[in-house]
């Protein structure tokens, strides 16, 4: 039932059932292995807009090729048949979807997708899985079948989105609502375009809960690309709930899966925020501009201190609800177990703002980012210092999980590092927009 809906859906519209042909025809080449770069390049020079895309990407900085290189042929040995076919299949993709009306802002959810892309391609350097053009564009890609899904059910899935953004569980909601899920129907959509059985298999499986020790080779893409959906900062919706607790031992299973380390992770998300605004421009994709994602970074930020709120409150209430009663060892250990996972996340947000607030600073004091009236870097001091509460926030929270059991029995112990904590939290406010 699922696939059949998902063959009607996409029957439905010829737009989205068929490729551009030029497209075809590199998909096409690309699965042929003898196929050489003279017959890509002879394909792509009859598309005019493709040539000078791959031509301006293989002279940018970013690939330093060092020689102006003029020819497609030149430019294919260059940067290599499977680099090229993601190139074109991102791009021709991207410029397709742009036109469709829809209630996603799109800079938001192409800067989502650019950033899910690039933590997947640095997840798979870091385990060792060689084919990373096929896993960036499984990232890039990974959400399509939200547009499929909008494209086709204008009003429903206007509804079954607003209802997520407030109690999450997007997934949950459109197998009620059709029977299957935004990343089926890109997988589905993308065997139907007999793209590469990595990127079907990583696009229909990024929502995937996967069970410990799981070291299955066919749904290695899918962890990959799952765990960089985890890793995102950007989100695509603008008050998207904090991460549900299932999505964040979900995010530890998989890290623990593929073999990296905390300090694995802690790295790639520092370099993400520079990243994604590097290769957007080499690219072609608007994500925004500096203050538009500062702005983001403000947002998330604020989401943590509710997130501490949240906790504390969560806590206070179950203290009052266990007062006075003969509660077992391992309720109480349970608690702290929670807090752990939580205060964990907490670093790894911590980490990931710092580093990309940082990117920021280097970026005014090296040029790269024109900041003449000081807005830009007055709006980086205030989120970092506010980091450093939010760090000594986390600090608190996570003394409670090196005490002994016993400290949950001691109310006035409990009040005391509350009231510490939300002393800390009082002298936070919402941060101003920049500028």
């Amino acid at each position: 039932m699922d696939k059949d809906f998902i063959k009607k859906v996409l029957s439905d519209s010829t737009r989205l059932y068929s490729l551009p042909q030029t497209l075809v025809e590199v998909l096409r080449i690309t699965k042929d292995e003898t196929s050489s770069a003279a017959d890509l390049a002879a394909v792509l020079v009859k598309d005019p807009a493709m040539t000078t895309k791959v031509l301006r990407i293989v002279n940018s900085p970013f690939y330093g090729a060092g020689r102006q290189i003029g020819s497609m042929k030149q430019a294919v040995i260059t940067l290599g048949l499977r680099q090229v076919t993601a190139v074109a299949l991102s791009t021709s993709i991207y410029n397709m979807t742009d036109t469709w009306e829809s209630i996603f802002d799109r800079v938001r959810f192409w800067r989502h997708s650019l950033e899910v892309a690039i933590a997947a391609r640095t997840i798979a350097e870091k385990t060792g899985y060689r084919r990373l053009e096929e896993i960036f564009i499984s990232g890039l890609l990974h959400d399509i079948g939200l547009l499929i899904l909008e494209n086709s059910f204008p009003t429903e899935f206007a509804r079954v989105w607003k209802e997520s953004r407030r109690h999450g569980n997007l997934t949950d909601l459109e197998e009620e609502a059709w029977g299957t899920n935004h990343a089926r129907v890109g997988q589905f959509l993308f065997e139907q375009w007999q793209l590469p059985e990595e990127i079907c298999q990583a696009v229909g499986c990024h929502h995937n809960i996967f069970p410990p020790g799981d070291s299955n080779g066919e749904l290695l893409p899918g962890q990959i690309v799952g765990l960089a959906n985890h890793m995102s900062q950007f989100t695509i919706g603008d008050n998207q709930q904090f991460t549900e607790r299932f999505d964040i031992e979900n995010r530890e299973i998989i890290r623990e899966n593929l073999g990296l380390t905390s300090q694995d992770m802690l790295t790639i998300e520092k370099r993400l925020f520079s990243q994604t605004i590097n290769e957007s421009k080499y690219l072609e994709m608007d994500i925004g501009n500096t203050e538009d994602i500062l702005k983001e970074a403000n947002r998330m930020l604020f989401e943590q201190y509710a997130a501490v709120e949240s906790l504390l409150e969560e806590n206070r209430r179950i203290q009052q609800q266990v007062a006075g009663e003969q509660v077992k060892r391992g309720f109480l250990e349970s608690l702290k177990s929670t807090t752990t996972t939580f205060t964990r996340l907490m670093d790894n947000v911590y980490a990931s703002i710092m580093g990309q607030a940082q990117q920021v600073k280097n970026g005014i004091q090296s040029g790269v980012i024109v900041d003449p009236k000081g807005l830009v870097d007055s709006s980086v001091t205030t989120i970092m210092d506010k980091l450093q509460t939010v760090a000594s926030v986390t600090e608190e929270i996570r003394g409670l999980t090196r005490t002994e059991t016993a400290l949950y029995y001691d109310q006035q112990s409990v009040d005391a590092v509350e009231s510490r904590i939300k002393r800390e939290l009082e002298a936070i406010e919402e941060p101003e927009p920049v500028g």
